[in-house]
């Protein structure tokens, strides 16, 4: 088979397949819009390839240079996919000046002084580059995850094979005539293999995101937007996993006062309002590495890691005159809510259940002595 119909056949038959499979999977997972832009980068390379056959074709330079330009806003388009996954600023100054130098440069060696080896140098060292942007937004992640890992191993891969491919020119033992076909069948199954590889890095990540999303869902309370009962317990459990005696844990339980009556008299919209309402004051005014959740109904459970018993104290206390104040006039008729909390402080080598419990009999007091108070255990 000729490299003219490897071209045609293998390049934009895997570009058009890993498209439509991501298209597929942005339908159903709208929230990941990186997704969409991943699949974009696909389409593009079918349409660079479409580009390529015909200037082979037709004999046709512009084509050429069409095509240059279409697999390098491919390789852009991958990068502010991977920056948008990340949450990051797309590299677009930089990404701007590789694409507009190596198109110059390109331009040049295919019309002004026609140089075959030239343009792949350039254009596969641009292409690297723009790789090596891909490298430092994974490399900026403090902490990689096994797929991660994975994702900088196989785009470390595909830099490398861009460096390398304009080194076949160098091939000893091949004919001057053969040198360009010679090119450009290691062109085509190397970008197959380009393409591939970074289709299975990108399918990785967005496993993990998807995965990572039906977790967040089955572990998350979805009227308040906390954890629910099993999320919390599962993080509450390793927080208390690395207390030492040095670096104590505090877990502060919160109450809705009088929720029933607020349901019964004012209706459960009104009560699904003052619950949104803690949860967000509870949000607002916990400090970094807090874990909260909603343990059921209007019970609302804080745990605080590394913290002496005033500071829990002072916490809840907070919660309570900020949640009293912003509640003011929530209900009909100008009727206000108020919480209560029972606070207590790990013992070295308490578990969950009996802290909570703790926590539990000292909110049961405040309860017993007025309500809208905090107790400690």
């Amino acid at each position: 088979m000729s490299y003219e119909s490897v071209i045609a056949l293998l390049n934009p038959a895997m570009s058009a397949i890993y498209c439509m499979s991501l298209l597929v999977l942005w339908r159903r997972q709208r929230q990941l819009d990186y997704i969409a832009i991943f699949a974009l980068a696909y389409a593009v390379r079918v349409l660079c390839f479409g580009a390529l056959y015909f200037a082979f074709s037709e004999q046709a330079p512009v084509l050429r240079q069409v095509a240059n330009a279409l697999i390098l806003l491919s390789m852009m388009l991958l990068s502010i996919a991977l920056s948008r996954r990340y949450a990051q600023t797309p590299w677009y100054g930089a990404l701007t000046l590789i694409g507009v130098v190596t198109l110059a440069v390109l331009y040049f060696f295919l019309f002004v002084e026609p140089n075959l080896q030239a343009r792949a140098v350039i254009l596969n060292w641009g292409a690297a580059a723009i790789c090596l942007l891909m490298l430092v937004d994974v490399a900026r992640r403090p902490a990689r995850t096994p797929v991660e890992q994975l994702l900088f191993g196989l785009v470390s891969v595909s830099c490398l094979i861009f460096l390398s491919r304009p080194f076949a020119f160098q091939i000893p033992g091949i004919a001057s005539l053969e040198v360009e076909s010679t090119y450009w069948l290691i062109v085509s199954i190397s970008d197959a293999l380009i393409c591939s590889t970074l289709g299975v890095a990108i399918f990785a990540i967005i496993a993990v995101d998807v995965m990572d999303g039906i977790r967040a869902e089955a572990e998350t309370d979805a009227l308040s937007g906390l954890f629910n009962r099993r999320g919390f317990e599962l993080r509450a459990r390793d927080a208390l996993a690395r207390q030492t005696t040095q670096t104590k844990v505090a877990l502060i339980l919160g109450d809705l006062d009088h929720f029933k009556v607020i349901n019964d008299r004012f209706g459960h919209g009104s009560g699904d309002r003052v619950i949104q309402s803690f949860a967000k004051t509870l949000k607002a005014k916990a400090p970094e590495g807090a874990i909260i959740g909603r343990h059921g109904g209007e019970e609302f459970v804080i745990l605080l890691p590394s913290v002496q018993a005033a500071a829990a104290h002072d916490f809840a206390e907070t919660v309570r005159s900020s949640f009293k104040d912003g509640a003011l006039d929530m209900l009909p008729d100008g009727h206000g809510a108020t919480s209560s909390f029972g606070v207590a402080i790990a013992a070295t080598g308490e578990d969950l259940v009996d802290l909570l419990n703790r926590a539990d009999r000292a909110l049961y007091r405040a309860k017993a002595e007025g309500r809208d108070c905090v107790r400690l255990a």
